[in-house]
Parts: C-alpha cells; structure tokens; sequence
C-alpha cells in the first residue's frame, strides 16, 4: 500500500460541486488508475484542517489546486510554506498542481506573482523535456506564474506563455502549472461559470471551442507520478 496525503489548497465552486466533485475528488480520479495500490488521504488545510503531526505517516502528498495567490500569505499558506522543506529534508515524495506549484515553488525561494501576459484558459502545448515525455497537450487555468526558479529546482518543461510550467527538484519532487486532473467536461464548466467574472466572455467562448477540439492526454504524467511516489528512481533530477 502507498499512503498519499492529497492537500486541498482550494475548493471547486460550489454550483459546480455536485456534477464534478472536490479537487481531491478530482485527483484521485485521476491518479488512482495509475496507483491502484494507493490509499488516498484528504486534509483541507484551505477549510482549517492541521497538516500531518507527523510527515512520515504518508509515502508522498499531492498539492491541489486553488483560487488564492501565494503572495495572499494566509496563515494556513505560512504553515504550509514551512511544512514543505520538511518534506524536502526527509525525502517523502511530493508532487503540485497549479497553486501547488507555485506554493512549492515559493517555499524554496522562488518569485510567484501575477502575470502581466494575462489570463491562460483551456488548452496548451508544454514540453516536458526534463521528465523525459514528449510535449503533449494539456488543460491550464492560471493567471499566477512561477518567475524565477526555486533552489535545488529547475525548468523541466513548460512554454512561451509559461517558461516555468513544469518544475523538477534535486529531492523527489516535481510539480506542474496545468491540470492533470481537469476532465474537458470541467474545465467547460468552470470556464462558463467564471466567464464576466474572472475572464471575459469573449476569452470563455474561446477557451470552450478551443476545448472541443483538444486531444489531452494526462496518462504519461499519471504513470511518472505514480513512480514518484513509490519512490521509484530516475523520475526527478536528483534520482
């Protein structure tokens, strides 16, 4: 059995929660076919949960998404900030996704703001040079960019719009800006639900055709991180 501690930095708004489920949800979903030994954990820090007492108690954790910036520096982020190196020091895999990036990220040094290239919805081509996959087309959500690169990490994919898309560390770790765990079902939906709020209808109507057309495929990031958390080698720099 392999224990993950999903961390759920965000909730899925609310009128979206009964058709898609939470971000966990979303992530078990996604990964559990590839880690079908797994036994999966959810603590909300973003609702008040504590994080683990004891960082052992889980073989690797996976950093959800979020609303929120990390320069918003709320006290559950503080903990979470300081509660990552701890991780990093006793080699306990972890892997994030979008705010999840740019949180590891910035726990370990790096510059995390809001981008002056805007708003990114829908689907995009990264590379993935550093994790040894070829590019590949995947689902992105973010206007929040890692800037520069953390200590003991470096660019291992990403793209013009999003140099720092993809992060791999010297300790078992990686993390991505995009969604892996979106289904094109959410993202539609989400995208329609925040049009005129967070992004113009004219951006949404885009994104949603965009959407229609794109071929994602999520299943080579899945397995890759399925052998990070069992501690496989050769799945992150360091390795």
């Amino acid at each position: 059995m392999t224990r993950i501690c999903i961390i759920e930095n965000g909730l899925v708004p609310e009128r979206l929660r009964a058709r898609h489920g939470l971000y966990p949800d979303m992530a078990r979903a996604w990964l559990a076919p590839h880690l079908p030994e797994a036994e999966f954990t959810t603590v909300s820090v973003v609702s008040g949960e504590p994080l683990p007492a004891t960082p052992s108690d889980f073989d690797g954790y996976l950093l959800t998404g979020s609303k929120y910036g990390v320069y918003d520096d709320l006290p559950w982020m503080r903990d979470l900030r300081a509660f990552l190196p701890v991780l990093a020091e006793a080699r306990i895999p972890m892997f994030g996704i979008c705010f999840g990036h740019q949180i590891m990220a910035a726990a370990f040094g790096a510059q995390v703001r809001k981008s002056d290239k805007g708003v990114a919805t829908g689907p995009q081509l990264y590379s993935h040079d550093g994790l040894g996959m070829e590019p590949r087309e995947v689902l992105v959500f973010h206007q929040d960019q890692v800037e520069t690169p953390p200590r003991a990490g470096r660019a291992a994919g990403g793209n013009d719009f999003c140099p720092l898309g993809v992060i791999a560390y010297d300790f078992p770790a990686f993390s991505v800006q995009y969604h892996p765990e979106f289904s094109k079902t959410f993202m539609q939906d989400l995208t329609e639900d925040l049009a005129g709020e967070w992004i113009t209808r004219e951006h949404a109507d885009q994104a949603k055709a965009l959407l229609a057309e794109a071929e994602v495929d999520t299943d080579a990031l899945g397995e890759k991180v399925a052998a990070l958390m069992r501690g496989e080698a050769a799945v992150y720099p360091g390795a």
